[in-house]
């Protein structure tokens, strides 16, 4: 079954990864993909401490039950550090800027960091890996935009959290679901209430 990692960082948007993360455990209850596996940053925790405390309630509850495996960022001893645990999807939502900064650079500080790296490196036609970047910023400076161009050279993809209206979403929860319904195209795992353009 598919292996899928989420990296939560320590940009405003929590709530993206709640979602996401909410949708990965019930695939994974019925039984399309592996147990998900999510890593906080240090300012990631904070920040969804502050934003979303009941989501962290929540993982926390799904990770005693073993619906969720968390690693810890400062552990480069965990699989997604290595390419041989393979991993398929890597999403990190949302993603700061200043994580950007350091996976357009290549430095592997963390196991966010690394993970982004492996992802990259070990992508290829044979054994395809997808490191999906969802950042949360606005607006972007020139150094912003370069970095992110040159991960889209690398190979990632980049998917700004910036939710679509033409499905007249009703809530905040329904415009969030916009993009986090295309991450999960994405991973190959199109849900049956995503609806494009002019899509019944």
């Amino acid at each position: 079954m598919k292996k899928i990692a989420i990296a939560i960082t320590g940009a405003s948007g929590t709530i993206y990864a709640e979602r996401l993360l909410q949708r990965l455990v019930a695939l994974h209850t019925q039984g399309t993909i592996a147990v998900p596996a999510v890593i906080f940053t240090a300012r990631g925790r904070e920040v969804a401490q502050y934003e979303r405390p009941e989501f962290v309630e929540w993982l926390s509850a799904q990770v005693t039950a073993g619906t969720v495996i968390e690693y810890q960022d400062n552990d480069l001893f965990t699989p997604p550090a290595s390419g041989s645990a393979g991993y398929d999807v890597l999403a990190v939502v949302p993603c700061s800027m200043g994580m950007v900064g350091r996976l357009a650079v290549g430095t592997s500080p963390d196991l966010v960091a690394r993970a982004a790296d492996v992802m990259l490196k070990e992508n290829s036609p044979h054994a395809p890996r997808t490191l999906i970047l969802c950042p949360r910023e606005t607006p972007l400076s020139l150094i912003h935009l370069r970095n992110l161009t040159a991960l889209r050279e690398a190979g990632a993809v980049i998917l700004p959290a910036m939710p679509s209206f033409y499905t007249h979403p009703a809530s905040l929860e329904e415009a969030v679901d916009t993009v986090i319904l295309r991450i999960l195209a994405l991973m190959g795992l199109r849900a049956a209430d995503f609806r494009g353009w002019q899509e019944e």
